[in-house]
């Protein structure tokens, strides 16, 4: 698991092709879910896994600091329903090791380590369809996976059946 022993350590976070930051915080500042959390998931599972941090919250010289998750449990209730939700995400790759709660001085961050999918679980999409809500992370970002793209993960799941 990828240590944040320390503030050093989140200065010298980047996001990248497996690395996504996430500010998670609800309008009232307690701590939410981060709607786009599951895009990245999706992204993460359907390309080579990768981290989702949440409670940091970025600088305009893309570094980071903590902002905190406020109410760690309720963020983590919310993952898991979510996770359990076929209309949510079509799999759950996650296992109670693979999410962990860093207790910084500055505040919780959540830490979700992503696996890539297996083929037989691929694609991973969101909202009950694979076509247009399959998601793969390219450079920084998540982007809609097309429709060649889903076309040849359906193929392969196929294949291993």
């Amino acid at each position: 698991m990828l240590g944040l022993s320390s503030l050093q350590t989140i200065a010298q976070l980047r996001e990248g092709v497996s690395i996504e930051c996430k500010l998670a915080q609800g309008r009232d500042g307690t701590g939410a879910l981060p709607e786009d959390m599951w895009e990245t998931y999706s992204a993460f599972a359907n390309t080579r896994g990768g981290y989702i941090f949440l409670g940091l919250r970025e600088l305009p010289n893309k570094r980071y600091e903590v902002a905190g998750v406020h109410h760690p449990k309720q963020v983590l209730d919310a993952l898991w329903q979510g996770l359990a939700d076929r209309h949510k995400v079509s799999v759950n790759l996650l296992h109670h090791e693979d999410i962990k709660i860093w207790h910084l001085d500055e505040g919780n961050v959540i830490s979700i380590k992503v696996p890539r999918a297996v083929d037989k679980d691929r694609p991973v999409y969101l909202h009950g369809s694979p076509y247009g809500h399959s998601y793969c992370r390219r450079g920084e970002a998540d982007h809609v996976c097309d429709d060649h793209q889903v076309q040849a993960m359906l193929t392969a799941q196929q294949l291993t059946q």
